[in-house]
């Protein structure tokens, strides 16, 4: 199921939103469920933690909290690596701030766009529940990462690399939308991942599937994402097994 999230600080705008979900959703025969329609941010991180399925995220950018749409896009970046997030908002010139956050807006949706805010969120499902439906029929195993009394789970498929963090006994998890910092040890990560990741340098595991480049002569290999990880010569040819 594909959980529907809506965080909007004014009543009448949140009211207009819910009750277009709700008629989509009866419209649409998908396995979709509002979740929670609030305008406390903190709401929606809560709700997450307590139900794990992947989130549509529809978030007003000023929800005169301590935190704002932005903001609360990171968390939900951390908690649902896999969810989609849109912005609603009368904040247009924004729009760019949500490559600097990083948190891979599906779509940045102009509240003052009335004639076509129905339709535009009408898109946002039917994109999201395609994308959640396909990613589901091939889904991949779950790697499972605890951070202090939560646990964080991350599609194998997901994971471009896993390094070791400068803070000692930790290393990082990074994907294309976000990176996790946890206790562990990278030859008992890469033991758990299984035969798709390799060990390219004594402090860093890439995913195989996400290798587009090898360069032999500079030692590196570049990700999916175009990021760039050093290779040792010691672990070079496990990265063609």
């Amino acid at each position: 199921m594909l959980n529907i999230y809506i965080c909007e600080d004014n009543p009448e705008q949140r009211n207009l939103i819910t009750n277009y979900v709700k008629n989509i959703i009866l419209i649409e025969d998908y396995d979709l469920s509002l979740q929670l329609s609030t305008d406390n941010p903190h709401e929606v991180l809560k709700a997450i933690d307590e139900n794990k399925n992947v989130g549509l995220y529809f978030l007003d950018i000023d929800l005169s909290s301590d935190i704002n749409g932005l903001t609360l896009a990171q968390h939900i970046r951390q908690k649902d690596p896999r969810g989609f997030i849109v912005f609603v908002t009368t904040h247009s010139e924004m729009c760019y701030m949500t490559f600097t956050y990083k948190v891979e807006a599906m779509d940045f949706i102009p509240k003052d766009d009335k004639d076509n805010l129905h339709s535009r969120i009408h898109q946002c499902i039917n994109n999201a529940y395609a994308r959640y439906s396909s990613s589901n029929n091939h889904s991949s195993k779950i790697f499972a990462a605890k951070i202090g009394d939560k646990e964080y789970c991350i599609p194998q498929d997901d994971i471009l690399y896993i390094e070791t963090s400068p803070t000692p006994h930790k290393i990082i998890l990074h994907t294309e939308n976000s990176s996790l910092e946890f206790k562990g040890k990278i030859k008992e990560v890469h033991n758990a991942l299984g035969n798709k990741f390799a060990i390219c340098h004594r402090s860093t595991v890439v995913n195989r599937n996400h290798i587009k480049e090898i360069d032999l002569k500079e030692r590196t290999v570049t990700l999916s994402n175009g990021e760039v990880c050093i290779v040792s010569s010691r672990y070079i040819h496990s990265l063609y097994k």
